[in-house]
């Protein structure tokens, strides 16, 4: 993520056009799948759920090019968000995510830090396939870039606009039992990689107010190394708690960077506060 001149290859056709005549939305959320009053799940129209989060995430290591785990120096971000959704119909939900950032990064001689937005998002899903258990969604998102953390592995601010298309598959078991995958590619402008990326997550209700989730969150860059920017992949595992209290919902979790390439090596603890209006 270090600073620092890099030469650009040639440039990708922009991406502004394909978002503005695609009305292009959908986020991809706060790195949290929901349970299944969102995620897959629509939003009931004129109906919306409201998630703030603090997250604090750290870092001394990384993954080197053979996946092994590497002394780093360190990386260090505090990060505030709001993801919101809104149900535009039955079928078609409206989401959006800020996160203003405090975030630092030192390896070797290079420092960078940064305070600010990251990436916020806009976006629309809209339910393809439904029956009493089962649903598949598909998702579409603008990334817009800020002041802080756009890009994994890069320069804080680096980056340009960026576009994705996310496939959404839910179901249920019973009343206590949720299952989700997502599949996404998101393209980028300028001379950053594109990527996949793939969310899974399982969620378990053993009382009527608590939740239980176990999570993956898994990115691959889909290109070849440029100047200044490597290719790599990072692999998250997040297990979270949640209880409903009165009209709110408090989650508590932690993830894990288990593995990855060219990647750094996060842990992280957050605390979201869930509400519907």
């Amino acid at each position: 993520m270090g600073g620092g001149s890099r030469s650009r290859p040639p440039r990708k056709p922009r991406l502004r056009r394909l978002i503005t005549t695609a009305c292009l939305a959908g986020a991809q959320g706060l790195g949290l799948a929901a349970p299944a009053e969102a995620g897959a799940w629509p939003q009931r129209r004129g109906e919306g759920l409201l998630i703030v989060t603090s997250l604090v995430d750290r870092a001394d290591h990384a993954y080197d090019g053979n996946r092994d785990s590497v002394d780093d120096g360190y990386f260090h971000k505090d990060e505030t968000s709001a993801y919101v959704e809104y149900g535009l119909s039955n079928v078609d939900t409206l989401v959006a995510r800020l996160a203003w950032q405090d975030v630092r990064r030192l390896r070797g001689a290079s420092h960078d830090e940064a305070q600010g937005l990251s990436a916020s998002e806009v976006g629309w899903r809209r339910v393809v396939w439904r029956s009493d258990r089962s649903l598949v969604a598909g998702q579409l998102t603008a990334l817009i870039p800020g002041q802080g953390e756009n890009v994994s592995n890069q320069a804080f601010g680096s980056g340009e606009m960026a576009a994705e298309i996310r496939a959404l598959a839910g179901r249920s078991f019973g009343d206590r039992v949720f299952v989700e995958g997502q599949l996404a590619w998101r393209w980028r402008d300028g001379d950053e990689l594109d990527e996949a990326r793939l969310d899974l997550t399982a969620g378990w209700r053993p009382a009527d107010r608590w939740q239980v989730m176990a999570q993956s969150f898994s990115v691959w860059s889909a290109e070849r190394d440029h100047p200044g920017a490597r290719s790599f992949d990072q692999h998250k595992l997040q297990v979270s708690v949640s209880r409903r209290i009165g009209r709110q919902t408090y989650q508590l979790g932690a993830s894990i960077t288990p593995t990855g390439r060219n990647a750094i090596d996060q842990r992280a603890v957050f605390l979201a506060v869930w509400r519907r209006f």
